[in-house]
């Protein structure tokens, strides 16, 4: 139809006419780029948006795990001290605590971290759209140095070898069953763990008393317990600094977001 009516046009030689027409065509050529580039722009500050709160999401998560594992790592760190000065003849417990105090002693809860919105934004090449470049790098150094420190974190210690070789197999399944980790799942799906700071084992008092003598005289078992705490006091203070940095970051973020 258009360029019949052109042809029209051009055959009367109204040129007026002509030029409305092409002006019409430009002009809805150009509202159609134009409305596609506001809904471009707008679908880019929409991904901004939902990256930025994601990646604070993550960051506050991860604090909340850093802080649950300070405080499980204090009971098991409790534990150990009282295995300690029974294993030096500093005070008498029970038989039966000072077996559970040792076992306690070598629990671990291993950390990582919510890395999901970071890894996405990677993957999909996306990190040009966080337009703060200091955010950018403080996140790329956040995730590089918590790779950095995973393994001290994580890594099994020879304690935990030891004790778990030396306290008879019955004794190890009772403290499970009866002192064991406590583990729920909290509103948002995250995994939260306890120790019970009291239980009492289902054994014979014959049996607990030869366990503790046994251990008692393991060669060495004291120094192994002793690296042990040391262990602890440096998960506790890695532990407590990635806390900070988290909430720092995630304070960085929400008070930086486009």
């Amino acid at each position: 139809m258009l360029p019949r009516r052109l042809r029209n046009y051009v055959n009367n030689q109204n040129w007026t006419a002509i030029v409305i027409e092409l002006l019409v065509v430009v002009l809805g050529v150009f509202i159609g780029l134009q409305v596609d580039n506001w809904n471009q722009t707008r679908i880019e500050q929409n991904t901004v948006k939902s990256y930025y709160d994601r990646l604070i999401e993550d960051l506050r998560t991860n604090a909340d795990s850093f802080q649950a594992r300070q405080n499980y790592y204090r009971k098991v760190q409790t534990f150990g001290q009282s295995a300690l000065v029974t294993l030096q003849g500093s005070h008498a417990v029970s038989a039966e605590q000072f077996l559970i105090d040792a076992y306690q002693a070598s629990q671990i809860w291993q950390v990582f971290i919510n890395r999901a919105a970071f890894d996405e934004i990677l993957s999909v090449g996306a990190m040009n759209t966080i337009p703060d470049v200091d955010a950018r790098s403080r996140l790329t150094n956040y995730h590089s140095a918590f790779d950095g420190i995973a393994p001290q974190l994580n890594t099994l210690s020879a304690y935990r070898e030891a004790i778990r070789s030396y306290i008879p197999i019955e004794i190890q399944r009772n403290i499970t069953s009866n002192c064991g980790d406590m583990i729920t799942v909290d509103a948002k799906g995250a995994i939260q763990n306890d120790l019970p700071d009291k239980c009492e084992l289902n054994l014979d008092a014959a049996t607990i008393s030869a366990a503790k003598e046994a251990l008692l005289v393991t060669p060495g078992i004291d120094a192994q317990l002793t690296r042990r705490l040391a262990d602890l006091d440096m998960k506790l203070q890695i532990l407590e600094r990635n806390k900070v940095r988290s909430n720092k970051l995630a304070d960085y973020l929400e008070s930086n977001r486009p």
